[in-house]
């Protein structure tokens, strides 16, 4: 097992160019394989969960042509031939939801599958809703879970129901599919809608080739029929998700660091981290695309991370630095992600003295003296990268399986080594 320890330093400084935006990235690819003719995608992010969903258009003889810094979907669906397809999502959970949405309009048979950790992840709700569409769909193993086999081409219905609270990419699935349904599509929320801005995000970029969506009020989404993709190339934003985590270390050793290539005015979920860190007493301004901030400590505070669910883990790892009781609230979704992420927050805050509780939306943190520990990252990309963050001031954080992040973020500890961080 490879193991990577962080050397605590005190000067913390330097510029971060953030890498595009995964899920900007893999939304892209997407409606870039229902548009006819070429489609440019500039400033992709480049790692295992963008390539896991590159790999499944190629499967499906879709043409896609990467150059350095950049993708070129030369193909689209109407080239897919009548045969069967093995789809591998390798471990990523919009590859594997995007794809089963996208088979049900394409000809053949396809066998959607993933790594062990990702099968373990419930699909049934997606594939349920596919089902009232008119989808043909089957198990080949456990009943609401991959690996999955569709073997329709047509979705015939256009009304179907989801629950709001298990997760965004669902709706995100059906929304991005709808151009190609014949009489366009209505969904209905079930319950609350989670994750919000990954709603968001799905809209803006379908507005971006000239879909509209009606949203009211995230009850309900409806796409008008008669609506195609129109033929444009794209530029992918920087990765809040990504930033998070120096973010964070700006936040906690009280630096100031720059970070490049971020809108200011984006739609991505994790941009709400920077309201909390402004709660904290850091100081965030943005200097055209790129983000200064001034780190001022942590302390202890209650916050609801709902809409902003992939940055809760690094917040976890502040607070337990923040002397006192913190919780954060709008935990539920990292129940079916990567791991079950709030178990494994509570098992490793464990080892570093740090008590906590949790309920199934709630995880409270009781912060003060955390110590030195081995980390286990659970195969999960962002377990790495939140605990690297108390590596930075705490000596003696090693880190397992660090190669993990190679999921979003490849270049992560190159990046941790450019603001003066120092790893072995």
């Amino acid at each position: 097992m490879k193991q990577l320890e962080i050397i605590p330093t005190k000067n913390i400084s330097g510029t971060v160019e953030i890498p595009g935006s995964k899920s900007y990235t893999n939304r892209a690819l997407v409606i870039a394989s229902m548009i006819k003719g070429s489609v440019v995608i500039k400033n992709p992010l480049e790692s295992d969960d963008t390539r896991a969903m590159i790999n499944c258009l190629k499967e499906l003889g879709i043409r896609v042509e990467e150059r350095v810094g950049e993708i070129n979907v030369v193909g689209d669906i109407s080239e897919i031939e009548e045969k069967e397809y093995k789809l591998d999502a390798g471990l990523s959970g919009t590859t594997i939801r995007f794809m089963l949405a996208l088979s049900c309009i394409i000809p053949g048979k396809k066998i959607i599958n993933g790594e062990e950790s990702l099968n373990k992840r419930p699909i049934g709700e997606l594939a349920g809703a596919l089902k009232d569409l008119g989808a043909e769909i089957d198990y080949l193993g456990k009943r609401g879970y991959p690996p999955l086999v569709v073997s329709s081409s047509k979705l015939k219905n256009n009304r179907t129901r989801l629950h709001g609270d298990i997760s965004s990419q669902f709706f995100s699935a059906l929304l991005m599919i709808s151009p190609i349904m014949m009489g366009g599509l209505e969904i209905s929320v079930m319950g609350s809608q989670i994750s919000k801005p990954y709603i968001d995000m799905t809209l803006d970029l379908m507005s971006y080739f000239g879909v509209k969506v009606v949203n009211k009020n995230y009850k309900k989404y409806l796409v008008k029929s008669g609506q195609i993709y129109t033929k444009r190339n794209y530029i992918v934003e920087g990765d809040y998700s990504s930033a998070g985590y120096f973010l964070a270390i700006a936040a906690l050793t009280k630096s100031e660091l720059i970070l490049k290539n971020l809108n200011s005015d984006s739609k991505q979920a994790d941009k709400n981290f920077l309201k909390i860190l402004e709660k904290f007493g850091s100081e965030i301004c943005f200097e055209g695309e790129n983000l200064v901030i001034k780190g001022n400590g942590v302390k202890a505070l209650d916050v609801d991370m709902e809409d902003c669910p992939d940055q809760i883990q690094t917040m976890a790892v502040l607070l337990a630095f923040a002397a006192g009781k913190s919780t954060i609230s709008g935990v539920r979704s990292l129940r079916i992600k990567e791991t079950e992420r709030v178990l494994a927050l509570q098992n490793e805050l464990s080892k570093m003295g740090i008590r906590t509780e949790s309920t199934i939306d709630t995880l409270t943190i009781y912060g003060g003296s955390p110590k030195p520990a081995e980390i286990n990252t659970y195969n999960d990309h962002r377990m790495a990268m939140s605990f690297a963050v108390a590596g930075i001031v705490l000596p003696g954080i090693i880190i397992n399986n660090p190669e993990v992040v190679t999921k979003t973020f490849p270049e992560f500890w190159k990046k941790i080594n450019g603001i003066g961080v120092q790893t072995k």
